[in-house]
């Protein structure tokens, strides 16, 4: 994918279009509104949660920051597939240019929790609420020399907040949805805040047509592939699988994985595998995932409800008891799904027997899994279009399709093998997303410096 890099410092960038400082002040009147609405809720969260006390502090631009004295890139990732996404990038970046200081943010708790397991070493915070000062007060402490945006996470106000003092802001592994298209379509006259974006750097060429519909000017989008390809390593948690593939099939059993599930996809995946049995009797060890570790509980419950005996993860991390034949273990913690694809024989991916658009089905085929989901991956269209295009995944119409797919996948070890490879090739065909994206924005990154501080 040929990209340009251009020299010198970021190009300044045009005056906002339109009345921007009157649909600025009816977008604040309405961002107000909601907070009004929601103040009885947050007000009690606030007095009886103490985490989420803090976090609200944090997103109102009171971020906890103590700058090293190196400038600083901000990157901004919205939850967890995104933060994720990021990790290639910023490992990259930190290598090329140890002259800035990175800082990392996130908005849902999740990816917050993640971003600190995943650079342990930098300064994580919360994005700052898009209303009155709060993103001000954000770029105010933490003073950026540029912030980066994961995929497209634009707030009219933090970009008006950034604009004023002279910050360029650039997405990264940007897309933007035929949904979001329409809406921005709609307001695209409201709230110009596309305007005041210096670079994008999209994932596929959909992507960057839609921005140039939307007006966007050509020479500030580019089209650098996907960095989830390269965030995704391989052989990365083999360490993790040679541990837990001893313990989750101690007998040689096959090992199912359904992760990051969503509400009644478990028991779909409960159900194909009662049906499984019932047609040729094989024990298969089953792990769930669930996207959400706080439903944990209730899907014990539906495990039990089985016939099942559920093993929660938190309660056998440390010791791993052997596994009862009937055991199915519920995985309550954040940060193990790519341990457990590593050591599974097939993964199925949730989010997709429901209409939710599904879940990164890119993690275990670089895994070199097979890989099953169901027909709901809107969220992942580019994705799912590449593996299915090199025959390296299963797509199901439906659950009973789901069931038969699964049986088969289960009972033949070279076909698991087979769709493994073929997924493995599909990853790294497409990587190098990160190095384009890194020529791209060179410039907003500033001029090294000669010499680092003293730390």
């Amino acid at each position: 994918m040929p990209t340009s890099r251009a020299s010198g410092a970021a190009a300044p960038l045009p005056p906002p279009r339109g009345r921007s400082w009157l649909w600025m002040a009816v977008y604040q009147l309405l961002f107000l509104l909601l907070l009004v609405g929601y103040a009885p809720v947050l007000a009690w969260r606030c007095l009886v949660d103490r985490r989420y006390r803090a976090r609200f502090v944090q997103r109102t631009g009171r971020v906890p920051w103590r700058g090293d004295g190196r400038s600083v890139v901000w990157i901004h990732g919205v939850s967890v597939g995104e933060v994720k996404a990021a990790s290639n990038f910023i490992a990259e970046l930190r290598r090329r240019r140890p002259d800035l200081q990175l800082v990392v943010s996130a908005t849902t708790p999740n990816g917050h929790l993640v971003a600190q397991k995943e650079y342990p070493d930098l300064p994580v915070v919360f994005y700052p609420l898009d209303f009155g000062r709060c993103p001000a007060r954000a770029l105010d402490r933490i003073r950026p020399r540029c912030v980066l945006l994961m995929e497209l996470e634009i707030w009219p106000n933090f970009l008006q907040a950034a604009h004023r003092r002279g910050i360029p802001v650039g997405v990264i592994n940007g897309r933007i949805s035929e949904r979001t298209l329409r809406g921005y379509r709609r307001a695209r006259g409201l709230l110009p805040q596309l305007d005041l974006l210096h670079v994008y750097c999209v994932q596929d060429r959909a992507y960057q047509t839609r921005l140039l519909e939307l007006g966007v000017a050509p020479e500030r989008v580019h089209v650098t592939g996907n960095m989830k390809y390269d965030s995704v390593v391989m052989g990365r948690h083999d360490a993790a699988a040679a541990t837990l593939r001893p313990w989750l099939s101690a007998d040689g059993r096959p090992v199912l994985v359904a992760g990051s599930t969503h509400f009644d996809e478990e028991a779909a995946v409960l159900a194909a595998l009662a049906t499984v049995r019932a047609g040729h009797g094989g024990a298969v060890r089953t792990v769930l995932v669930p996207r959400h570790p706080e439903r944990a509980a209730s899907i014990c419950e539906q495990v039990a409800a089985a016939g099942a005996s559920p093993v929660r993860w938190s309660e056998v991390a440390e010791a791993r008891p052997p596994l009862a034949d009937e055991a199915v273990v519920v995985v309550d913690t954040i940060g193990q799904l790519q341990g457990f694809y590593a050591a599974c024989d097939v993964a199925f991916v949730g989010g997709s027997l429901i209409p939710h658009g599904g879940q990164n089905m890119l993690e275990p085929a670089a895994q070199g899994r097979a890989t099953i989901f169901g027909p709901h991956t809107a969220n992942f269209r580019r994705d799912v279009e590449l593996l299915l295009a090199a025959a390296a995944v299963v797509q199901v119409p439906d659950r009973a399709a789901f069931a038969r797919e699964l049986g088969r996948l289960l009972a033949s070890p070279a076909a698991r093998a087979e769709l493994g490879e073929r997924g493995r090739r599909v990853i790294t065909d497409n990587q190098g997303a990160t190095a384009r994206t890194l020529d791209l924005v060179h410039d907003l990154l500033g001029p090294a410096s000669a010499a680092l501080p003293q730390r």
